[in-house]
Formats: structure tokens, C-alpha cells, sequence
């Protein structure tokens, strides 16, 4: 239904603001429609929406407008019913509002409304829309109203009646006036944007004009030169001596010395070898036995080489004459003179290693002498050392490999204690090593008779060594002084090697030193941007090909129509690579 507190005004095509003016304030009602003709004056100047929505503030009225494709004296035949269906776009104030409206039409000269809005309430007072923000896009207004339909409905939520058709919807896609875009939120409406269809000339003007405004501000803000520079490396060597001193505790630059350090190394070996040596070996069994004489009190001498017979019947002899003293009567009883001698096996071998036995002399048996029942001999121990086979003993080939074995077991051994010792920083000088004479020790005596023999050997060695990081500290130093001043070093590129070390002496060691590193000339590079900026190509090639020590260079400018270096001073970036080989 039609709202009784909204009246329509119907505008003549050529009527001037004053009138409408005039026409509004007369109107009681608080809600006003314009009704516009297509072409009207009111529309052909923005001033004129805006002293119609400053009007509508100052007394506090709702006004929209309905712009129609048909001139006013057709104004009786838009009863309400045909404009019941039209969308009503409305800008809302804390004071009073203008609302743009408008027909569509579609075939059979009917109407059809975008949205129906044929109820509906203000909810948000607060909020301020101009006029001006509803038509500030379009610079000729009568060609936008013409043309197109801006129309825009308010941020602030809508609380307005919904019926079952009142959904934002798609308008008809015959209308090739108009192309919409519309947002809508699942709970809220927001804004519906009607955006001006373009005329083709102008979009392609418009276009033209993006492109060219784009080509002249990268022509000159996004202008840029990026220079690569490769630069010629080379390879130098340098020969020094230094002095490794003793005396001294820190590195001496002046006068080439580095502190020199003598490390102590003792080591000991021992091991136990089997004997290898083999011989045949006789000898005879031996033993101590006493001789008693029951004979005579008078003493019996007897001669070398005697015989005795032992009980089993083993010879054995004596090897010197020996006296046996006379008996002696005590109490009435013989008391046996005696004498103790050692005697020895007639013939080698181990059967003659006889338990304690009792012996005769078999010469005083031949001869029938009395002297044999009262002259004779006994043993309180067994007889030893009676031997003949082949056994095993240390010889002299076993004592020289013994000890190879071993004194190279101590080098080792004295080179695993230095590695040990000795941490990383720290440098053994080769060549310099004092290794003391091998020790050696044996359990037995080189030809003894034996299985096995044990022997030991040790050994003490002095070893000079300087330290890695005066070292380095020294060549460093000595190589930087010979370093000419146009040229820099390639990073990581230095190295030497140690040479020749002479004996120490005095606690002194001459070293030799070979170093070497990659230099290349040095470049500077705020220099070649002054000097390369606005040059083309040509100029450029011979410019770098003036500067000694540039293997190569790669330019390259943006955007890729311009020729030249740019001439400011932060468009140009130079970098500088010393990393490649020539």
C-alpha cells in the first residue's frame, strides 16, 4: 500500500530548482517523491542534487526521486499501483534524506522494479550521507543519469518488512544500460552499486590514458640499471724464512720469530719371545760324596781321576787327588776318618742323575788290595746335571729380532704420545725430532739354555713444535706488508706450506714458508656510478674496457625500452663479484 504521509511532486522537464523548492515546502507531507522526466534542467547540474539534499536537512524531509523515461504530461498515468514495484535506494541523515528511484523498462512498455521497498523504516539515525557522495563519480550528471543509475542503499542495517519476493535479486540482463553488482550479507542487506556502463570511446580513452600515465611514471620512478661486475683474479706466491726461537715467549713481527716449544716423549716396550737358538748338549751328572777311611790311622792319599762305583752300577770319578784321614779310637771304638769330595760321571747323560747311593773303588778290587772292604765312599744327595740331547737356548739372531720388534713398537708409541699431547693448534717441526738411544733389557744371557726370554726397551725423544696460531698471525702479517695497495684478496683464498727446517740449534729452528692467495684489483664502485650514468651502450663497453682488472660485465635496465644509465644516483646498483676464476 501506498504510505498517506508520502506525496509525489511531478517536475516539468524544464523547471529550475527554485520552483521544485518552492513545491517541496508547500508539501505537508514528510515523505516526497520527485518525480523527474528524462532530460530534465534539474538534473543537468549537480548543484542542483545538492541544494535539493541541503533542503531536505534544513526541514527535515525525506526526499527521493524518480527519474522515468516519459515526459511529465503523462504524469496521471503513474497511479500507485505502478509505481508500487520500484526500488527505493536511500541515503539516510540525522536530519532528512534524499533517495534516488528508477524504472526499468521492459518490453510492452511495462515497469518492473529492481527490489520492492513499498514499506519501510529509518533505523539508524546517526549516520550522514551527502548527496554528493551518491553522484560524486559521474563528471557530467546529465550524461550519467542518461546513461546509467547510480543508486546506493545504506550501510547501517535495513529493519524494513520483508515479503517473500523482497530478496535482492539480478536485474533483467536486457538492459544493456545498466551493469549492477550486488553484495548482500546472509543476515543484512548492505549496498547495492549500480556502476555507469561506459561508452566504448570513452572506456578506450580511459584506457589509453591508464597505459600512458603507467609508461611515464615507470619511465620515471621505476627506472633502474643493474651493473655486474666480474673481476680478473691472480694467483701470487710469496717466499719467507722465519726463526723458531726458544727463548722467546710471544711473535715477533719485527723480526720474523715465532716462540719455539721442545716436547718430551718417554715410551717403554717389553714382551716375552720364545728361544729359537738349537744345540746337542753332554754333560755329565755330578754330585758331592764323603770318603771314609776304616784302614789305617794313618791318612790314604788318593789319585785324580779315581773311580767310584756307585750301588746300581753308575762310574764316577773324581777330578783331583784328595788324602782320606786316618781313624781315630775314642772309647775303644774306630772312629772312620773322612773326607768330602765332588765327583763326576764317567760318560753324559741323564741315567747318571742318580738318587743318594753308597760307592767302592773298583782299581782297589782289581789289585785284591785289603784296602777295599775298609775304604769307600756314600752320597747324601742325588746326582745332577746329567744331559745329552738337543734343547733349545737365546740365541743371537733371537736377541737382534727381539729388539727390531720392539724399538719400532717405541717409535710408535712415542708417535701416538706426541699426537696425544700435542692438541691442534700446536705443529710437530718435521726433520727436527732427537731421538734418544733404545735401552735394552734381557732376563738371560745371550747362548743360555732356555725356552723363552723376556726383554725390554725404552726409549725418550725431543720433539720441536710451534704453535698454529702464531703461525699464522706471522705469515699473515708478513704477507699483508708485501700485498700491493690496489689489490684485495679473494676470500679464503690464502694458503701455505712449511719448507725446509733446520736442525734446532741453540734452541733455534730455521723454517721456510711458501704462501700463496688470489688478488684482483680493487674497484670502486661510487666512482663508476658517477661515471656510467646516463652512458648508452657504447659508452659503456668502452668505459669498462678502460678499467684495468674487469674481466666482464652484464647490464641490464628497467624498463627494458630505455637505453641509457639512469642519472640518479640511487637508480644504480652495482655489484662486485672477485669469486671467479680467471
Amino acid at each position: 500500500m501506498e504510505d498517506k504521509n508520502q506525496n509525489k511532486i511531478f517536475v516539468e522537464i524544464d523547471e529550475e530548482i527554485p520552483s521544485i523548492i518552492e513545491k517541496i515546502n508547500n508539501c505537508e507531507c514528510k515523505k516526497i517523491i520527485l518525480v523527474i522526466p528524462h532530460g530534465a534542467l534539474v538534473l543537468r547540474s549537480i548543484i542542483n542534487l545538492k541544494i535539493l539534499k541541503k533542503r531536505a536537512e534544513e526541514i527535515n524531509k525525506v526526499i527521493s526521486i524518480l527519474k522515468t523515461d516519459e515526459p511529465t504530461g503523462k504524469q496521471n498515468q503513474f497511479n500507485n499501483q505502478e509505481r508500487g514495484r520500484m526500488m527505493n535506494s536511500i541515503v539516510r541523515n540525522n536530519r532528512g534524506s534524499l533517495n534516488l528511484k528508477r524504472d526499468i523498462d521492459i518490453d510492452n512498455n511495462k515497469k518492473e522494479t529492481i527490489s520492492k521497498y513499498d514499506n519501510y523504516r529509518l533505523e539508524n539515525q546517526e549516520s550522514k550521507h551527502r548527496v554528493f557522495d551518491i553522484v560524486k563519480k559521474i563528471n557530467n550528471v546529465e550524461e550519467g543519469i542518461q546513461n546509467s543509475q547510480t543508486i546506493v542503499i545504506s550501510n547501517e542495517e535495513d529493519d524494513y518488512p520483508e515479503t517473500q519476493n523482497d530478496k535482492f535479486k539480478d536485474l533483467d540482463s536486457n538492459d544493456s544500460r545498466v551493469s549492477r553488482k550486488i553484495s548482500v550479507d546472509s543476515k543484512k542487506r548492505k549496498r547495492i552499486i549500480m556502476v555507469p556502463a561506459l561508452n566504448s570511446k570513452v572506456l578506450v580513452l580511459f584506457i589509453f590514458l591508464i597505459i600512458i600515465t603507467l609508461s611515464i611514471a615507470s619511465f620515471f620512478m621505476f627506472q633502474r640499471a643493474d651493473v655486474g661486475i666480474v673481476l680478473k683474479n691472480e694467483l701470487v706466491s710469496y717466499n719467507f724464512e722465519l726463526t723458531a726461537d726458544e727463548s722467546i715467549e710471544n711473535v715477533d713481527v719485527t723480526n720474523n720469530k715465532i716462540p719455539l716449544e721442545i716436547i718430551q716423549i718417554e715410551s717403554e716396550e717389553s714382551n716375552t719371545y720364545p728361544a729359537t737358538g738349537k744345540k746337542h748338549i753332554e754333560e755329565e751328572a755330578s754330585g758331592e760324596i764323603t770318603i771314609f777311611n776304616e784302614f789305617s790311622s794313618a791318612s790314604q792319599g788318593i789319585v785324580a781321576s779315581t773311580r767310584f762305583l756307585s750301588k746300581d752300577g753308575k762310574l764316577f770319578r773324581i777330578k783331583e787327588a784328595v788324602n782320606i784321614p786316618g781313624f781315630t779310637r775314642v772309647e775303644g771304638v774306630d772312629v772312620p776318618g773322612q773326607t768330602k769330595v765332588k765327583i763326576y760321571a764317567d760318560k753324559p747323560g741323564e741315567e747318571y742323575n742318580i738318587d743318594p747311593s753308597s760307592f767302592t773303588l773298583p782299581a782297589l778290587q782289581e789289585i785284591k788290595s785289603p784296602k777295599y772292604q775298609f775304604i769307600y765312599a756314600r752320597s747324601t744327595q742325588a746326582m745332577t746335571g746329567g744331559l745329552n740331547e738337543e734343547v733349545s737356548y737365546f740365541s743371537e739372531s733371537d736377541y737382534i729380532t727381539a729388539k727390531d720388534k720392539l724399538v719400532k713398537l717405541v717409535q710408535e708409541k712415542n708417535n701416538s704420545d706426541l699426537t696425544n699431547k700435542v692438541s691442534e693448534d700446536v705443529i710437530p717441526l718435521g726433520g727436527s725430532e732427537e731421538i734418544g738411544e733404545a735401552v735394552i733389557k734381557t732376563n738371560i744371557e745371550v747362548g743360555d739354555t732356555a725356552d723363552d726370554y723376556t726383554m725390554t726397551v725404552s726409549m725418550q725423544s725431543n720433539v720441536a713444535t710451534i704453535s698454529k696460531n702464531d703461525l699464522d698471525m706471522l705469515v699473515n702479517a708478513m704477507v699483508d706488508e708485501k700485498l700491493e695497495k690496489n689489490k684485495i684478496v679473494l676470500e679464503n683464498s690464502r694458503s701455505f706450506d712449511l719448507g725446509d727446517i733446520s736442525a734446532i740449534e741453540d734452541g733455534k729452528a730455521k723454517i721456510s714458508v711458501n704462501a700463496k692467495q688470489q688478488v684482483a684489483v680493487k674497484i670502486n664502485a661510487d666512482k663508476i656510478k658517477e661515471e656510467i650514468a646516463n652512458k648508452n651502450e657504447k659508452e659503456l663497453t668502452t668505459y669498462f674496457n678502460s678499467i684495468e682488472g674487469i674481466k666482464s660485465t652484464d647490464i641490464s635496465l628497467k624498463p627494458y625500452w630505455i637505453k641509457k644509465i639512469p642519472s640518479a644516483y640511487d637508480k644504480i646498483y652495482i655489484t662486485i663479484d672477485i669469486n671467479n676464476s680467471i
